[in-house]
């Protein structure tokens, strides 16, 4: 019986075969199918999945959805779209959402003097049905809930934040990949974010 030997040139070349066949898996376009819950609606890549979580709320009111295709740790798209849906208790105009968004990231920042969390813009939106804000923000974190190779890691994030006046709910749609990921794919993940409906 003939054993081959792994050099590190061996290693190599199966490593970079590796990289070869994820990035395959990666498809440069992507054919947007509709999702939708309780007049929440987004379109989102066919090849990926909506995972509810049992421990969270998922009702009209209240309600959090996951679309991505991290379950498959074969694939190199590790995208994730999020979408959060809630009536707010208090009468808050979006505006004043927004305010307080970018004051939990400072008070965050405070906090944590490991991590770095960062809004790089936020900027109202004329082309939606609802007054709507789009931000771009990062988190670079150093610690395990972010890292997955064991070393510093930089989460970008595309958040679409509207108020629905005819349901009163807040709703919420991210996605949050790697900065080399949003460089590839800003376009089509803002056109994932901007086909949000809320009623």
């Amino acid at each position: 019986m003939m054993f081959k030997l792994l050099t590190r040139t061996n290693l190599a070349e199966k490593e970079t075969e590796q990289e070869s066949e994820l990035h395959e898996l990666v498809p440069d376009t992507y054919n947007l199918i509709p999702f939708q819950v309780y007049q929440v609606g987004i379109k989102h890549p066919d090849t990926w999945h909506v995972f509810v979580n049992p421990s969270k709320s998922f009702a009209f009111h209240d309600g959090f959805a996951k679309i991505d295709r991290s379950a498959d740790k074969k694939c190199a798209d590790q995208a994730s779209l999020s979408l959060r849906w809630a009536k707010l208790k208090k009468d808050t105009n979006i505006d004043e959402y927004m305010e307080e968004v970018q004051r939990q990231y400072e008070k965050k920042q405070k906090k944590n003097k490991k991590d770095h969390f960062e809004i790089l813009s936020i900027e109202p939106l004329d082309n939606m049905p609802h007054k709507a804000y789009l931000m771009y923000s990062s988190i670079r974190a150093n610690h395990s809930v972010y890292r997955s190779m064991g070393q510093e890691e930089t989460i970008m994030a595309m958040q679409l934040t509207t108020y629905c006046p005819v349901t009163k709910r807040l709703v919420i749609a991210n996605i949050a990949s790697t900065p080399e990921d949003f460089d590839k794919k800003n376009e089509i993940y803002k056109e994932i974010l901007f086909s949000l409906t809320c009623h």
